[in-house]
């Protein structure tokens, strides 16, 4: 078949995504180790407080995310026009911005949780573990948010293999203290938080290791460039954009959080399983996003538009594939992941009745994903924005029809419209790109 044809650009993706896929990977694989230690020990509170708190300090961290997505694209292009001293300026504005976030996110924490407990109407005993959980991943969050600066400045330069290695580095380090602080010091829901916060600085240190060619390279650095005021504009209303973009989206994906409440604990419990298996199709598919994003930005920078048009059909091509693989994957291995994650014979049922959405995510979902590392690459960030408004739009409309007739099962129907909702929208806006060449 056609289609299983490899060319050369397909495998320049291939070479930059392995990296990737295999870093991410181990990121629902640290989740899914959280919810396995914890959820063996037949205590529904405790899974439930960890399903709470993992998911509000997740959901803070991932709207910084707009540090990684935006600096990826910028640095990718001034690394296609041989800019080096811009390479250094971004990854130093972006630490700035991540270090300030962070210690401002550790002043104003009791506030955050105040308002998202009153909005959730969590029971009693989750929300108590769960503040205790945050309270303690607070402490890393300037490290957590720099770490998002420095992979999405490695991504940019196609330091793909850096980054995996800063990965794993956090996350293995994390599973090996989850195990050792919860299964044998009996550390419980402390542990795996103090587990978190420990590998978090470990890998800020690793990450401006990794960094230092550039970063301790005096010739790579010019103040006038680090702290100009049009390069910080252009940094801001990019990442503005896209802070729109993450928190519509973190919206959505936090309804089931939401909804989850009002369900009851079994549910919610039952939602954060699901959710963990969505992200593991999340990052391997990022692992082809992230490379249309580097290879889009390098081929704007060097001006190559027949370039552009060849990595544009390599990418969906092999999103495809990738998407039909993590289909197969899920039906021969669903079950086993939803009984390795919990004990709790109720909520595996209820894992299991929603399995379906999770085999189908993967198709409906890789058009999206790739289409965001297309305009993040270009770094379109208005075109970003309107199109997750208009998907938000959607999805709102969708859950407020179905969650009222199918319950949790309307839920997952309205999350799969939105997907598709947000790979239809970006599309319509695909043409803007080419006014860049």
């Amino acid at each position: 078949m056609n289609i299983l044809k490899i060319n050369d650009v397909d495998r320049k993706i291939l070479n930059i995504a392995y990296p990737i896929i295999l870093a991410n990977i181990t990121i629902p694989l640290l989740g899914i180790t959280d919810t396995a230690v914890l959820g063996q020990l037949g205590d529904l509170n405790i899974l439930a407080g960890i399903s709470l708190g993992a998911v509000i300090i997740g959901s803070i961290y991932w709207f910084f995310g707009f540090l990684r997505m935006g600096i990826t694209g910028l640095v990718s292009q001034a690394r296609g026009g041989d800019d080096s001293q811009e390479v250094v300026s971004l990854l130093i504005r972006g630490l700035c911005i991540a270090f300030g976030g962070g210690v401002f996110l550790i002043f104003v924490q009791n506030l955050i949780f105040d308002a998202t407990f009153y909005m959730l109407s969590a029971e009693e005993i989750p929300e108590k573990l769960s503040r205790t959980y945050m309270s303690v991943r607070m402490i890393s969050a300037p490290a957590a948010i720099s770490c998002l600066v420095i992979t999405g400045w490695l991504f940019g330069l196609g330091k793909t293999l850096d980054a995996l290695y800063l990965l794993l580095i956090i996350n293995i380090s994390n599973i090996f203290l989850d195990v050792l602080f919860v299964k044998v010091f009996y550390l419980g829901i402390n542990g795996v938080a103090f587990a978190t916060v420990i590998s978090e600085i470990l890998g800020l240190l690793f990450g401006l290791f990794f960094c230092k060619e550039y970063l301790f390279n005096i010739n790579f650095i010019d103040k006038r460039k680090i702290f100009s005021k049009s390069k910080w504009l252009q940094f801001f209303f990019l990442n503005l954009n896209i802070v729109i973009r993450s928190t519509l989206l973190q919206a959505a994906f936090l309804s089931y959080l939401f909804f989850g409440t009002l369900f009851g604990s079994l549910t919610l419990a039952a939602n954060h399983i699901l959710f963990q298996m969505c992200h593991l199709t999340a990052y391997a598919l990022d692992g082809i996003a992230f490379s249309s994003e580097i290879l889009v930005g390098e081929s704007i920078g060097k001006k190559k538009y027949d370039y552009y048009r060849r990595i544009i059909k390599s990418c969906f091509k092999l999103g495809f594939i990738f998407s039909i693989i993590l289909s197969i994957f899920f039906i021969i291995f669903g079950f086993s992941i939803i009984n390795l994650m919990t004990s709790l014979d109720e909520v595996r049922q209820i894992c299991y009745n929603y399995l379906f959405w999770i085999i189908v995510t993967p198709i409906l979902a890789f058009s999206s994903f790739l289409l965001d590392g297309i305009f993040l690459g270009a770094a379109r960030g208005t075109e970003i924005r309107d199109a997750m408004m208009q998907s938000f739009a959607v999805f709102c409309i969708s859950a407020l029809i179905f969650v009222e007739l199918f319950g949790n099962q309307g839920l997952w129907a309205s999350i799969a419209i939105f997907y598709v909702a947000r790979g239809i929208t970006l599309k319509r806006y695909l043409h803007k790109i080419n006014v860049l060449f």
